[in-house]
C-alpha cells in the first residue's frame, strides 16, 4: 500500500495511514529434494509473516545446518526423526509421526518463527503523519479507499535488477519481454505484465517497466534482514550506472515519490535465504531515499528473478505485489494462527480466497503463466469499471462473462456503504482460463477500516471480509485444498452440484436484503436467472430486461426511470439537445486518453445530484448512438462507455485490432468522456466521428465527438473550447499558493474539485466545491489566525496539501 498525502484524510481518533508490508502466499507446488539418500517431497507454504515447509502428507519440516530436513516436534523444534515420504517410513517413523499433535506442532512453530518484517505498530494502530490534526474532529469519516492515482494512464516504472558477486542478473532483455512484450508466450505464459494490466483495465492501465541493471556489494542472503541497505547500495550503484536517470518519469502524480518501484534480486528465493518477497515503503526501515530532482524512492517490492536455475520467474508474483502498489490488500488469511490449520472438523472451511483471486493463491493458477484475471470488486476498486445495482424485477436478468463485458451487480446492504454483495460471471477464457470452475460467482464484501490497513480481511475464520459465497457443500480443509480444484468446483452457481437458486442473501447482522435469485442458468457462456419466485427462465437469450438493463431498438426505447414511457414514432418524444466536441489524439502506440469535460451537458440534461448513483441507480441511462441512429446499451468498453469502428458504430476490442479503432468512457463521477485510439490501427489525418446519449427523465443530451488523429503531441489541442483535452490525470499538474491576502489553488483537472481549509484541531474553517480549473480564496473570510492546513481535493483524492499561516 502506497502511503502519501495524495491518498486520502482520516478522522484523527481513527486508524490512519497503514504503514503495509504486504506479501504473497507461497507457492505450495510439490518439489522433490535428496534428503540424505532418500527422495523427499516437500511443499513450502505461507508467506512473509510466517513461511514453513512440510511434506505433502502435511508434516512440518526444518533444515540443519547441512540441509538434512527433520521433523517438526510439539516445541516447534527440530526433531531427532528424519523426514521421509509415506511409501519409505518404517514403524518407528509412523509411531513418532501418530503421536504428534499436528495443531500444537504448527502453534509451536509459528510462535517460534514470527514475522522477518514487523509492521512499525502490530497492535491496530497506525502511524500519523506529523500533520494530522489530533484534537476532536469534525470531517466525516470516508469509506473504502480509492485506488492509488498509478492505476490508470501509461505509466512507466523502474525496475531494478540486482546482482551480486556471487549471482549475476538474468537476461536483461528476456526479462524486458516478459514485462512489456505485447503478445509474450514464453514458459507457457498468456501475456506479459504489461498484457494483464491492460486487458484486466480494458485499455484503462497500460504500464512499461524500464529495467536498470545494478549491483550490491555482498551475497543475497546476507540482506535479509538488512533489505533496506540493499536498496540503498542499488539505488547508488543505479546513480552511477546510469547518471541521467531521470525520476520525473515515474512521479505520475507529482507528489514527490517514484509511484512504485520493482526490486528483483539475482537468483532464486530459496538462493538468496527468503529474501524479500514482499511490497513495503521504505519511510518505515530508515527513510526515504533521494533519487534526485527533488524526487524520493519510498514504496517498493522486492522479489526473486528467477523460479529456478534456469527460468525466470513467472509474472504471477510480480502482478500480485505490483496490485498492492496499487492499493489491494491479501485476499487469503494472513496473520491468524489458525490459517493454516485443519479445517477437517471446523465448522467453517480454510478461509481466503483461494484460487477465485489473484490477491489470493489463485496468482498462481496454471503455474503462475496465467494469474486468474481480476475480480469485478478488484476492478471497481481501481476504478476500471463500474457496478450496475441490482434489484427485484419482473424480468429475466443475462449477465455476460465478466471478462468479455466488465460487466457485474452489486446489491448494497441498506444503512450502510461498508457491506455489499457483487454477482458476477467467470468463464473459462483468456486470464480466466484456468479457474477451478465457471458460472456465477457471489462475494460478500465487508469493509472494515482497520481490517484493511492491517492487511487481515480474511483472518476471522467466521466472518471473511472479501469472501466467496459458495453455492455447494464441498469444503476446503486446509490451505493446500486452495489449489485443489476438486475442493472449489462447487462454488459457482450452479456449479458442479447444479445450485440453481441463492434465496440467503444476508448482511452480517443477519438482515435479508430482499433480493434472491431463482432459477439460475448457465447457456453459452452466460448467466441468467430470475429475481421473482415463480418466473421461468428457460434461455439466456435476451428477451426481456431486468429494472437494471434496457431493452433498445431503433425505433423504440423504454425507460426504467421514474417516469417510465415508451418511446416511438408515434408516442411521447424525448427532448433532445446535441454537444459536438472537437477532439484531436497524438498517433502512438498507447491506449493515451484526452478527457473532455461534458458538465455543460449533464447541467443541461438537468441532473439533480451525483450522475454517477443516478447511472447505478437506473434513473440515468446511457448509449452508444449507432451510425443510422439507433441506440446501444451494452457497454464494449469499460462501462458506461464504447469501442467504435471506422464507421462510428459499436464494436468490441479483441487483441488483433481488426476492427475496433477508437473508444469513448464516460466518467460519471467527474463529468469528463475519456477518448483514446487503438494502438497502431489509425493513420495521422484519419477522422472519425462518434456519438453518444444520456437520458434522465423526459430529456436526452446526444455527446458527438469528432475526433481527428495527428502526428505530435503539439497538435493535440482541442479545437472546440468545450472540449478540454486533458492528458491522463496523473500528469495533471495542481498547486495552492499565497499571494498577499489571496489564497489561489491550481488544477488542470476537469470536474469538481473541493478546497477545505482546516484549522490544527481538525476544524473546518472553510469548504467549497469549483469545476473550473482555478479558485481564489480571501484570507481574511476565515475570521481566524494562526497555522491553517489547506486541502485542494478530487473525489477523495488529495491534489494538493499546504499548511499557511494567517495573520
Amino acid at each position: 500500500m502506497k502511503w502519501n498525502l495524495k491518498k486520502y484524510f482520516l478522522l484523527a481518533n481513527a486508524s490512519l495511514f497503514s504503514a503495509g508490508l504486504w506479501a504473497f502466499p507461497a507457492n505450495p507446488t510439490p518439489y522433490s529434494i535428496d534428503n540424505a539418500g532418500d527422495s523427499l517431497t516437500l511443499r513450502n507454504g505461507g508467506d512473509e509473516h510466517y513461511r514453513y515447509t512440510q511434506t505433502v502428507d502435511g508434516y512440518l519440516v526444518i533444515s540443519d545446518s547441512d540441509g538434512v530436513y527433520y521433523y517438526v516436534d510439539e516445541e516447534g523444534e527440530a526433531s531427532s526423526v528424519k523426514a521421509k515420504n509415506a511409501d519409505l517410513r518404517d514403524a518407528s517413523d509412523k509411531s513418532f509421526l501418530q503421536k504428534l499433535d499436528k495443531s500444537k506442532v504448527r502453534k509451536s512453530h509459528q510462535k517460534k518463527n514470527p514475522n522477518k518484517l514487523e509492521r512499525p505498530d502490530q497492535n491496530g494502530e497506525e502511524k500519523k503523519s506529523d500533520w494530522v490534526p489530533s484534537a476532536e474532529n469534525t470531517i466525516p469519516l470516508l469509506r473504502l479507499p480509492s485506488a492509488n492515482s498509478h492505476a490508470t494512464g501509461t505509466n512507466r516504472f523502474p525496475v531494478l535488477l540486482v546482482a551480486s558477486p556471487s549471482a549475476s542478473n538474468a537476461d536483461s532483455a528476456k526479462y524486458w519481454n516478459q514485462l512489456n512484450q505485447v503478445g509474450y508466450t514464453e514458459n507457457n505464459h498468456l501475456g506479459s505484465v504489461k498484457d494483464y494490466f491492460r486487458d484486466q483495465s480494458n485499455g484503462i492501465f497500460v504500464p512499461t517497466f524500464d529495467i536498470y541493471l545494478v549491483s550490491v556489494s555482498d551475497s543475497l542472503s546476507s540482506y535479509t534482514n538488512s533489505v533496506h541497505t540493499l536498496i540503498e547500495e542499488a539505488i547508488a550503484t543505479l546513480k552511477v550506472n546510469y547518471p541521467n536517470f531521470d525520476p520525473s518519469l515515474y512521479d505520475s502524480d507529482g507528489d514527490g515519490d517514484i509511484d512504485a518501484t520493482v526490486v528483483l534480486y539475482a537468483g532464486t528465493e530459496s538462493a538468496a535465504n527468503n529474501l524479500g518477497g514482499y511490497q513495503y515503503e521504505l519511510q518505515w526501515d530508515g527513510g526515504k531515499i533521494s533519487a534526485g530532482s527533488s524526487k524520493n524512492f519510498n514504496s517498493y517490492f522486492i522479489i526473486s528473478q528467477m523460479s529456478s536455475a534456469t527460468q525466470l520467474l513467472p509474472i504471477a508474483t510480480f502482478v500480485h505485489e505490483f496490485s498492492h502498489t496499487m492499493g489491494l490488500k491479501d485476499h487469503y488469511c494472513v496473520a491468524a494462527s489458525d490459517c493454516y490449520d485443519d479445517f477437517s472438523n471446523n465448522a467453517y472451511q480454510a478461509p481466503g480466497a483461494h484460487a477465485w483471486d489473484v490477491m489470493s493463491t489463485g496468482m498462481y493458477n496454471n503455474g503462475g503463466g496465467k494469474p486468474v484475471g481480476y475480480s469485478a470488486f478488484e476492478k471497481e476498486f481501481m476504478g476500471w469499471m463500474s457496478y450496475t445495482t441490482l434489484s427485484s424485477s419482473s424480468g429475466v436478468t443475462v449477465l455476460e462473462g465478466l471478462n468479455s463485458s466488465n460487466q457485474a451487480y452489486k446489491v448494497p446492504v441498506s444503512g450502510t456503504a461498508d457491506e455489499w454483495y457483487v454477482i458476477e460471471n467467470r468463464q473459462q477464457s483468456g486470464w480466466d482460463a484456468s479457474l477451478p470452475n465457471h458460472g456465477l460467482l457471489i462475494w460478500h464484501i465487508d469493509y472494515d477500516q482497520t481490517a484493511w490497513n492491517q492487511d487481515v480481511l480474511n483472518d476471522v475464520v467466521s466472518h471473511q471480509r472479501i469472501d466467496v459465497v459458495e453455492a455447494g457443500n464441498l469444503k476446503v480443509t486446509g490451505y493446500n485444498d486452495g489449489f485443489d480444484f476438486t475442493h472449489l468446483v462447487d462454488d459457482v452457481f450452479p456449479g458442479s452440484q447444479n445450485v440453481n437458486s441463492f434465496t440467503t442473501m444476508n448482511s452480517w447482522a443477519g438482515v435479508n436484503l430482499g433480493v434472491n435469485l431463482y432459477n439460475i442458468l448457465e447457456e453459452d457462456e452466460k448467466v441468467c436467472f430470475a429475481t421473482q419466485n415463480g418466473i421461468s427462465v428457460e434461455t439466456c437469450v435476451v428477451e426481456s430486461s431486468s429494472s437494471s438493463e434496457t431493452d433498445v431498438s431503433s425505433s423504440s426505447v423504454e425507460l426504467s426511470s421514474s417516469s417510465e414511457m415508451d418511446v416511438s414514432s408515434s408516442s411521447v418524444e424525448l427532448l433532445t439537445e446535441s454537444f459536438t466536441y472537437a477532439v484531436t489524439l497524438q498517433k502512438d502506440s498507447l491506449y493515451t486518453s484526452v478527457s473532455v469535460d461534458v458538465n455543460e451537458a449533464l447541467e443541461s440534461l438537468g441532473v439533480v445530484g451525483s450522475a454517477s448513483s443516478l447511472f447505478a441507480s437506473g434513473d440515468l441511462l446511457y448509449y452508444a448512438v449507432e451510425s443510422d441512429g439507433s441506440l446501444n446499451p451494452t457497454s464494449t468498453a469499460s462501462a458506461p462507455g464504447h469501442w467504435f469502428d471506422a464507421s462510428g458504430n459499436v464494436c468490441n476490442w479483441d487483441s488483433e485490432g481488426s476492427v475496433a479503432r477508437v473508444f469513448s468512457e464516460l466518467d460519471l463521477s467527474e463529468g469528463v468522456a475519456k477518448i483514446a485510439q487503438y494502438p497502431f490501427k489509425t493513420e495521422i489525418g484519419e477522422s472519425y466521428t462518434i456519438r453518444q446519449a444520456l437520458v434522465y427523465g423526459q430529456k436526452r443530451v446526444d455527446l458527438e465527438f469528432k475526433i481527428t488523429i495527428v502526428s505530435d503531441s503539439s497538435d493535440a489541442q482541442s479545437e472546440n473550447s468545450s472540449a478540454i483535452a486533458l492528458l491522463n490525470p496523473q500528469n495533471a499538474v495542481s498547486s495552492l499558493q499565497v499571494h498577499g491576502n489571496l489564497l489561489q489553488a491550481n488544477t488542470s483537472l476537469v470536474g469538481k474539485k473541493d478546497l477545505t481549509v482546516y484549522d490544527l484541531s481538525g476544524k473546518i474553517l472553510y469548504r467549497d466545491s469549483f469545476y473550473g480549473f482555478s479558485k481564489t480564496l480571501e484570507l481574511e473570510n476565515l475570521l481566524v489566525k494562526g497555522v491553517c492546513l489547506v486541502r485542494l481535493s478530487q473525489n477523495g483524492r488529495i491534489l494538493s496539501l499546504k499548511r499557511m499561516a494567517v495573520h
